[in-house]
């Protein structure tokens, strides 16, 4: 079945629109819109972004680049091995902490009140995972903005994926968003304290725990962080 977009794109024209419908491609990719092995077919998605075929087929050609999407008789969403997906977090432990520490000492204290007010809605019981997930993809990329760094910014926009939109069986274990919801908040103290190792250390914790969790659904063993 084709995968569909809700119409949110302007009109636009050759060029110049393929840098917006690559973003909304790609967003919806890693937020788990589109999910793995979705079929991605040009009309539909020019006739759902208001635009036409050529910046949608260039939008196409870079998320391959991405390796977010496949072209094998047609493009489709790539669906990672868990090899891959333990990588990509892998690399996300390493960029996000010492994006943390350098964030410690450049936040701002309207990046910390928004990282307050995402925490906040993120404690807010019954919440679907489609919309926590939403939530906590924007305070991990706040987290890395504060750090003033646009090569990290672009390396977290690129790799931001939950591990709840693969397909691999993941199964949320007990208590675990409780346990998010207190790291989140030890991550804001440390960079509210602008204690640059502290931030470093939560961070590290925090997404090293999502590398623990996914090694031991794809039953591999994990490699020290």
């Amino acid at each position: 079945m084709a995968a569909q977009l809700p119409h949110r794109q302007p009109a636009l024209r050759g060029l110049v629109a393929s840098a917006p419908v690559y973003e909304r491609l790609r967003d919806a990719i890693l937020s788990g819109e589109l999910r793995p092995n979705a079929r991605l077919i040009e009309e539909d998605l020019a006739n759902a972004l208001n635009v036409s075929r050529s910046p949608v087929r260039e939008a196409l050609l870079a998320l391959v680049q991405d390796g977010l999407v496949v072209r094998t008789r047609g493009w489709a969403v790539r669906d990672h091995t868990p090899d891959e997906v333990l990588r990509i977090i892998e690399a996300r432990v390493v960029m996000e902490s010492e994006a943390a520490a350098l964030a410690a000492s450049r936040i701002t204290d309207a990046q910390l009140d928004e990282l307050d007010r995402l925490a906040l809605d993120m404690e807010v019981k019954g919440l679907e995972r489609s919309s926590l997930n939403t939530l906590n993809r924007h305070f991990h990329t706040t987290v890395t903005a504060a750090a003033g760094n646009f090569m990290l910014d672009d390396f977290a926009r690129r790799t931001n994926i939950s591990y709840w939109n693969f397909n691999l069986g993941v199964i949320q274990p007990p208590g675990d968003d409780e346990i998010v919801n207190r790291q989140h908040r030890a991550i804001i103290d440390a960079l509210r304290a602008h204690d640059p190792e502290a931030a470093r250390l939560a961070v590290r914790e925090h997404v090293g725990r999502t590398y623990e969790i996914m090694s031991g659904m794809v039953s591999m063993s994990p490699r020290p962080l």
